[in-house]
């Protein structure tokens, strides 16, 4: 058992937060796309700058859920 003000030594890690950090992930990344479809930004730039910033969100969901 943690000393109290410390934390556990392992978190319990539910599925449900790893879903959630995929499909929030795979959302951000389709607006994305759409977003920067309807204003005329195409190439590969936009592609990778989209799984950057999908990747993060759906990284944070993920940590910011458990």
């Amino acid at each position: 058992m943690a000393a109290p003000g410390h934390p556990p030594e392992r978190f319990r890690r539910n599925i449900a937060s790893l879903v959630g950090g995929f499909v929030i992930a795979a959302g951000v990344f389709v607006l994305w796309m759409l977003v920067t479809g309807a204003a005329g930004w195409t190439g590969v730039v936009p592609l990778v700058a989209g799984i950057a910033v999908a990747a993060l969100v759906g990284a944070y969901i993920r940590l910011a859920d458990l």
